[in-house]
């Protein structure tokens, strides 16, 4: 329930995460010009081994998992631009899922009022089968 909280309050976790990516980056910056580094190697040195802030950035929204809710959002945006820019396609679609739906549920309440609901007799698990093949 966190993690869906964390996708109204985005902005806010942004700004921490950057606050302290700058914080980590100047303090490891601040330990190699202890060390004797220049602050322009120091720097240079510090960005290496953090590697790309980007990527930095992408691996901690996904631990937040709103990556997938934000993925979700512009994938059902990217199917509603597509599904308008061509309504026979869709209309087509439309109209294949609606009837394979209603056939499925029509087979499905076949199925279950015929096999898997019992018989309307007293004692059902006493009926019998009697088949015979023969002259």
């Amino acid at each position: 329930m966190k993690q869906l909280l964390n996708w109204f309050r985005r902005r806010g976790l942004e700004d921490g995460l950057d606050r302290e990516l700058r914080y980590h980056f100047d303090r490891r910056v601040g330990d190699l010009v202890q060390r004797g580094l220049s602050e322009t190697a120091a720097r240079r040195q510090a960005r290496l081994e953090m590697g790309g802030v980007t990527q930095v950035r992408e691996e901690v929204r996904d631990v937040w998992l709103t990556r997938w809710m934000r993925d979700f959002v512009y994938d059902l945006r990217f199917s509603a631009r597509s599904f308008l820019r061509s309504p026979s396609f869709t209309i087509t679609t439309l109209l294949s899922l609606a009837l394979g739906i209603s056939a499925a549920t029509a087979i499905y309440s076949l199925v279950d009022q015929v096999l898997l609901h019992s018989l309307p007799v007293r004692d059902p698990e006493r009926l019998v089968l009697v088949d015979w093949k023969g002259d």
